[in-house]
């Protein structure tokens, strides 16, 4: 079952979403997240290096499970399965996809906004969903309020769009969140200056305190 591949995939609740402009920078970043402890990340298919460059981390470390994000178009969909990606995810909820995904057998994380989202993801079968933007929802309060009326579905959440370091501790607390997603951790500006050092190091602490909690 899916919930159970992602409950495993994500046992340090933690998706570290990273943009890569150039997929001169994937390896590197691949690297300083898996030196910090962390063997899974989401790359957006928001830039033209984002398939090279999940393509690139395949192959130089198979031991990286990388999520595609931000997925739009169903014939994205074939070409993300022969690269060999572990995962997808979508920042919304849209059905034509959602069954092109089930043709697929891709697992896939799909995003919900509101509690209407959330039962329709549910009906086709989604136990894990990303709620975004969850700083503009309300943050951990919208997570607590929304376990009451589907808790016993056991539905599981990855909260993004608003999780930073001062406020991780806090979402991944709360009973229905699976893991806190974001870039703060491999920010632009990290890539940029080459800081791979201070994203491991900073993975690292993240890990700490999440096995910690």
């Amino acid at each position: 079952m899916e919930e159970m591949f992602f409950k495993e995939l994500l046992k340090d609740k933690i998706l570290a979403a990273v943009t890569l402009e150039s997929s001169q920078d994937a390896l590197f970043v691949a690297e300083a997240l898996l030196k910090g402890g962390l063997n899974v990340m989401e790359v957006p298919l928001r830039t033209k290096d984002a398939f090279k460059a999940i393509t690139l981390i395949k192959k130089e470390f198979p031991e990286m499970k990388i999520g595609a994000g931000t997925i739009l178009r169903k014939e994205q969909i074939a070409a993300l399965v022969d690269i060999g990606v572990d995962f997808g995810l979508s920042a919304g909820f849209n059905e034509n996809l959602v069954e092109e995904i089930a043709k697929s057998k891709l697992p896939y994380i799909p995003g919900v906004f509101s509690p209407s989202e959330i039962e329709r993801a549910y009906e086709f079968g989604f136990k894990v969903q990303k709620v975004f933007p969850i700083g503009q929802l309300g943050g951990t309060k919208y997570l607590k309020a929304i376990s009451g009326p589907y808790g016993h579905l056991g539905l599981k959440f990855i909260p993004m769009g608003g999780v930073n370091q001062e406020n991780f501790t806090d979402y991944i607390k709360i009973g229905n969140v699976i893991a806190a997603g974001g870039s703060w951790m491999v920010n632009k500006e990290l890539i940029r200056n080459k800081e791979f050092k201070a994203i491991e190091d900073g993975v690292r602490a993240l890990i700490n305190i999440s096995h910690a909690r």
